[in-house]
């Protein structure tokens, strides 16, 4: 027998995170332009203009499993790197727990 301990499999060997354009209604994309033009003219860089969407994919296929729109590229990479540290340090159901509810409530707004 040996009593060497089983590797603990994490999130990451089943999932992956990408930065994307978010999926956005002409309406909410418009208001984000309108909203970027604004900044730009007072100084901003305008980054708000691109919607941005943290989706998760499952590594098999390249399905989808969570998609979580962010309000600007700033938001969407902290995001990223949160999402990435737990794909590294959690299991697959522990991180499909904890991120499941983010992509939802994005989702139902």
């Amino acid at each position: 027998m040996s009593n060497e301990p089983v590797p603990q499999k994490h999130a990451s060997d089943d999932f992956d995170v990408d930065l994307e354009k978010a999926n956005e209604s002409p309406l909410r994309a418009a208001a984000r332009w309108a909203a970027g033009l604004v900044e730009a003219f007072f100084g901003g860089d305008g980054s708000d203009v691109v919607g941005a969407a943290v989706v998760v994919h499952r590594l098999e296929d390249h399905s989808e499993v969570i998609r979580i729109n962010t309000g600007s590229i700033e938001e969407a990479e902290s995001l990223v790197s949160m999402v990435r540290s737990d794909l590294e340090e959690l299991s697959a159901e522990e991180f499909l727990d904890r991120w499941s509810a983010a992509g939802d409530q994005e989702n139902a707004s």
